[in-house]
């Protein structure tokens, strides 16, 4: 079966979506080439690993005031972090399966400064953790490797560390990584979501040359 990647205008409404949609016609595109359904997808990734990304925030200030309620003794630091961190989890939780159930706007630009890869993610985060335990090895005293309080403190530093990496930097580039087959999958079993990806394959039109509405 043969697949062409460069449609006429008329031809584009003409194909089917589950043509679009082919694993089979996406493998023999290149890469980079560009299409309304990639578009779709990195924009709905960009924005769905966003809210996740607030989502673990969130998650993560919540777990933060518990340490610091049992570390200090107090439980001041619970409320003073749980409840904004609690707010903002559901908040992001509300957008992102709101951005996860609808086509997402591709007119505005988004920035992503971060890996745009779940290998480039690892190798970043590896990085960082390495520069801040090699800073504090030639940094502490020798003495401080003798002390259980100040390891577990720096054992708790890392963890923090390690969390907070995870939910701002992995999560989000997993996701981005996955948008493709994300978009993909959701239309395969979501019939709202493929109701609105056919309605916009019957009105699309590239405002800026030739391009097709796949593949993905």
């Amino acid at each position: 079966m043969s697949y062409q990647t460069g449609p006429t205008p008329l031809s584009r409404s003409a194909r089917p979506l589950d043509y679009w949609l082919s694993p089979e016609l996406s493998a023999i595109t290149p890469t980079n080439a560009r299409s309304r359904l990639r578009e779709l997808a990195s924009a709905r990734g960009a924005y769905m690993g966003a809210w996740a990304a607030g989502i673990g925030l969130g998650g993560f200030l919540v777990l933060l005031g518990v340490v610091l309620a049992v570390r200090l003794g107090t439980p001041v630091a619970l409320p003073a972090l749980g409840i904004p961190g609690a707010a903002l989890a559901a908040l992001c939780g509300i957008s992102f399966a709101r951005v996860r159930n609808r086509l997402p706007r591709t007119d505005r630009a988004l920035v992503n400064r971060g890996p745009g890869s779940l290998r480039g993610a690892l190798s970043f985060v590896a990085f960082v953790l390495v520069v801040f335990t090699g800073l504090f090895a030639f940094t502490a005293k020798p003495s401080t490797w003798q002390d259980p309080a100040a390891l577990l403190t720096l054992a708790t530093v890392l963890a923090f560390m390690v969390g907070l990496l995870v939910v701002g930097i992995i999560v989000p580039a997993t996701i981005a990584s996955r948008s493709r087959e994300s978009l993909r999958r959701k239309a395969a079993t979501d019939p709202h979501f493929r109701a609105l990806l056919e309605q916009d394959l019957v009105t699309w039109r590239d405002p800026y040359g030739n391009a097709g509405y796949g593949p993905l």
